[in-house]
């Protein structure tokens, strides 16, 4: 192969040699540019564009990163069931829901109503599942009476996020 391609060469006068040689130097410099450069260019121009919306981002996630720990102090995260009783009763007081709350002590606090409005409860057990971020151990509910009435229990665990 090397000695056909050396006999071509040879066989080429001066001008055409030249001509070869600028030809491929065209061909090879198209193809850099072509698979090097511009893909780089496009590229560069591309994360330019995107640079500002990304720290932006950054900002944000450092924002909530920084409220998400503030909110972990204020809640108090691994709680004591003595703290989420007293939770419970000031929750129950302040959706003016006639419930008793009491605790075992080590780690669950039980929170059970009587004849309580059926969405009145769900509310109030949304509501303060996501204030407390306490995880619901147990909970039943069973018709109470009238329409939209029930009978309700749920006990929640102290030692979950």
């Amino acid at each position: 192969m090397m000695d056909r391609l050396r006999t071509w060469w040879t066989g080429l006068a001066r001008r055409e040699r030249i001509m070869t040689i600028t030809a491929t130097a065209v061909v090879f410099l198209g193809l850099l540019y072509s698979l090097a450069v511009e893909p780089a260019w496009k590229t560069r121009a591309r994360l330019a564009a995107e640079l500002p919306r990304l720290q932006a981002e950054l900002v944000q996630i450092e924002a909530l990163s920084a409220e998400a720990k503030r909110l972990d102090a204020r809640i108090g995260v691994g709680q004591t069931a003595e703290a989420l009783r007293d939770a419970a009763e000031q929750s129950i007081r302040r959706a003016n829901l006639a419930a008793n709350v009491g605790s075992d002590g080590e780690n669950t606090v039980t929170v059970k109503a009587t004849g309580v409005s059926a969405s009145a409860w769900l509310r109030w057990l949304e509501s303060f599942t996501r204030e407390t971020r306490s995880a619901v151990a147990a909970a039943s509910m069973q018709r109470n009476g009238p329409a939209g009435l029930i009978d309700a229990s749920v006990s929640f665990r102290t030692d979950a996020r």
